[in-house]
């Protein structure tokens, strides 16, 4: 009898120690867990503060290069205007040299308006105060209206040599969609502009193929100096152009082509682009026919 209480007893005591050993091994368990979770988060801080402080960094660096571009972007015209506006007061410049003066002053008073007015549209659109105005728009007559105006434009900046195209694939002289004809003229215009800028020599062809799932997907399309396709999402952040150096060839705040996209975007349409360094560009905006205003 007292062998079997005994027993029990250590059978007891076992049972005991067994159990406040799982005890401690469950605790064991349940800390291990709990520092690696804690590691983890920290990795995870750790990353994400490493990531905030690269885009600090690159958002201080994006921040100097727009005050330095800016300040030169505004300090040209700027200096012009002033310039010639001084020489105007000198009563020895004849009325021919006078009439040049004032000319180069409209130019470059234009010139900083459309500036200020590419920064100033930004600000709207981020700020939701910008709606579409959806209405009929010819697309032929629109097509041909920018041919006109950049065949102008070209002979004004020395570009006689460049020839510029058309493509239109409905002969249809009253073809017709419904969307936004201000913003998408504007789209298209910074397209063509920037298709000008960037072509020393070859062609420029502008124009719209029509799509089978009901969208017109116009085109600018030039032989000019390309860019590698890593700047591809470069070009359509604010301020950023496919050269952000300072020694840069070519001039502008990089705004023309973020007001393109988000333009296509309140248009319910697509923007997208293709290029080879030294090849050429095409970019391709995509927008529905749209239906008619009630």
């Amino acid at each position: 009898m007292a062998l079997y209480i005994g027993l029990t007893a250590l059978l007891l005591a076992f049972m005991a120690f067994f159990l406040y050993y799982l005890k401690l091994v469950r605790q064991k368990n349940r800390m291990i867990a709990l520092l690696s979770e804690q590691n983890k988060s920290i990795l995870k801080t750790q990353k994400e503060l490493g990531e905030a402080k690269d885009k600090a960094e690159e958002s201080d660096k994006l921040k100097s290069a727009f005050l330095a571009n800016m300040s030169h972007e505004i300090r040209t015209p700027l200096n012009a205007i002033m310039g010639f506006s001084s020489l105007l007061q000198d009563s020895l410049v004849d009325a021919e040299e006078k009439q040049q003066f004032v000319d180069i002053i409209h130019t470059n008073s234009t010139k900083l308006l459309g500036l200020m007015d590419e920064i100033f549209d930004i600000a709207k659109i981020e700020s939701g105060m910008v709606q579409l105005q959806r209405e009929p728009c010819q697309v032929n007559e629109l097509i041909m209206s920018l041919v006109t105006f950049f065949n102008l434009e070209k002979s004004l900046t020395g570009k006689d040599n460049i020839q510029i195209k058309m493509h239109k694939p409905n002969k249809d002289t009253g073809f017709t969609i419904y969307t936004d004809p201000k913003k998408l003229r504007q789209t298209l215009f910074n397209l063509i502009e920037n298709a000008l800028k960037y072509t020393s020599e070859g062609s420029i062809e502008i124009g719209y193929n029509l799509k089978e799932d009901s969208k017109v997907e116009f085109f600018v399309r030039d032989s000019g100096i390309g860019f590698p396709q890593e700047k591809l999402d470069i070009l359509f952040q604010r301020f950023r152009q496919a050269d952000d150096s300072t020694t840069r060839q070519y001039g502008g705040i990089g705004l023309g082509l973020t007001l393109s996209q988000k333009f296509v975007e309140l248009m319910e349409g697509e923007m997208r682009a293709e290029s080879k360094e030294g090849k050429g560009s095409v970019f391709y905006v995509s927008l529905p026919y749209g239906q008619k205003p009630e």
